[in-house]
């Protein structure tokens, strides 16, 4: 028997405070649906989700199977340790990836994708769109100060805008209309077994779209993958939309500057790309331009959180090298006096496979500070630790409670300071900046 989302009143998701649940549950929930889930631990997401009217448990070892609820589980939880262990195969019970295929099957769908940045433009793409009155639905991984939780149900006549994760391959049998994909690079190696594989994924994503492809040639695999009739944005090579740092773009012999609170050239390149595929679904580009001048940002994405004494202080989900050095190089250059890191490695595997890409991508800061790994739920790898990370300019701090102080020590006005990661860091920079203020 076929999995199916069709006639469920009742949805229950577990998993339901990662970036890309959450978001599912509030579109479900916005759609009509009863939405309630499970977290193993209380945060920021799920509060979000409460006060949006979603119910979120944080015990689930009484519950028991109900074929009358649609269960959605992460690809972060082990079905193994739940209760929906004995019931994989029945039809209520999907994956988020089964999810979102049998979903795509039902609307017209955009897709962003890339290693690097699509949480970013599908949220920019989501806010072009609601900015110009166009109620589209939308599903991403991210937090914005225009809606709260990336999720949206919108006018059932439009398609539904998508953030398109190649993480555990969930993109891969995704039908998809039209498609942006921002780059591909050296991630998530421990799930396909190599970057070749990596590659091809994107390759088959790329070719099964039924209309066309938003593509940057400056990466070097997308320059190989653009279709006859693709759209593409480039800052060196011939494109149909020419980038031109460090705020403009040409298209049809006519240039454009951007306006944005964004820092750094990947947003400029990442602002373009969102543009063609506004345009190409009917928002002209001065409605876009006009729209990005009031976009302030994914929260965790170049984040500003606060000041203290002269010092800026941000903080930034990026745990990937290309993603922390994008991110220091354009604080670095916006920056008066010295920056500061301090960052969370994610995942023994990511560690390991990046550890000396990783090193190099703090050459922008003067001073990192690396705290333990965040293991999201892996094993220790034996020989793999923070510890590695050590060297000239990068100091391994052991617990978190010590860096608030370190930190004091360490600033000057016009400084500024990064928290980097993708776990529980972002509780750090508002740790430290309560202690500025409380021992000032």
């Amino acid at each position: 028997m076929s999995k199916s989302i069709n006639s469920y009143e009742s949805c229950y998701i577990i998993g339901i405070g990662g970036s890309g649940m959450s978001s599912i549950a509030k579109y479900l929930y916005q759609k009509g649906l009863n939405v309630s889930g499970y977290d193993q631990r209380s945060s920021y997401v799920t509060n979000l989700l409460n006060n949006d009217g979603i119910e979120v448990d944080f015990e689930i070892s009484d519950h028991t199977f109900n074929n009358k609820i649609l269960y959605i589980v992460s690809s972060a939880i082990d079905i193994q340790t739940i209760f929906l262990k004995d019931y994989i195969q029945e039809p209520n019970v999907l994956t988020r990836p089964e999810f979102l295929k049998q979903l795509s099957k039902k609307v017209n769908l955009i897709g962003v994708t890339g290693t690097h940045g699509k949480t970013s433009t599908t949220a920019l793409l989501a806010h072009i769109f609601m900015f110009n009155g166009i109620n589209i639905s939308y599903i991403y991984g991210g937090v914005t100060s225009f809606n709260g939780i990336g999720g949206h149900y919108g006018d059932e006549s439009l398609p539904l805008l998508l953030e398109t994760d190649e993480a555990f391959n969930t993109f891969n049998e995704l039908e998809i209309d039209s498609l942006l994909v921002t780059n591909i690079d050296y991630d998530h190696v421990d799930h396909f077994g190599s970057y070749e594989k990596l590659v091809k994924a994107f390759e088959t994503v790329i070719s099964n779209v039924k209309n066309k492809c938003i593509l940057n040639p400056d990466d070097k695999e997308l320059s190989n993958l653009i279709r006859p009739g693709d759209i593409s944005y480039s800052s060196t090579k011939n494109s149909t939309y020419k980038v031109k740092y460090p705020d403009c773009f040409s298209h049809e012999g006519k240039e454009y500057t951007i306006k944005t609170k964004l820092i750094g050239n990947h947003f400029i390149s990442n602002i373009t790309g969102a543009i063609a595929l506004a345009k190409k679904n009917g928002i002209s580009i001065e409605q876009s331009l006009n729209s990005i001048e009031h976009f302030v940002g994914v929260k965790r994405r170049t984040e500003f959180i606060g000041k203290f004494n002269g010092v800026n202080f941000y903080d930034d989900y990026g745990h990937h090298p290309t993603e922390i050095k994008a991110t220091t190089k354009a604080l670095k250059e916006s920056t008066v006096g010295n920056l500061i890191v301090i960052f969370q490695p994610h995942r023994f595997t990511r560690t390991k496979d990046h550890l000396d890409d990783l090193k190099n991508s703090f050459n922008y800061s003067d001073l990192t500070l690396i705290t333990d790994i965040y293991s999201a739920g892996e094993k220790p790898i034996p020989g793999i630790s923070s510890l590695l990370f050590e060297g000239d300019g990068i100091k391994y701090i052991k617990s978190p409670r010590m860096v608030p102080h370190y930190v004091k020590t360490n600033i000057k006005p016009g400084d500024t300071v990064l928290t980097i990661g993708a776990g529980d860091i972002t509780l750090l920079g508002p740790q430290i900046l309560k202690y500025l203020n409380e021992t000032k």
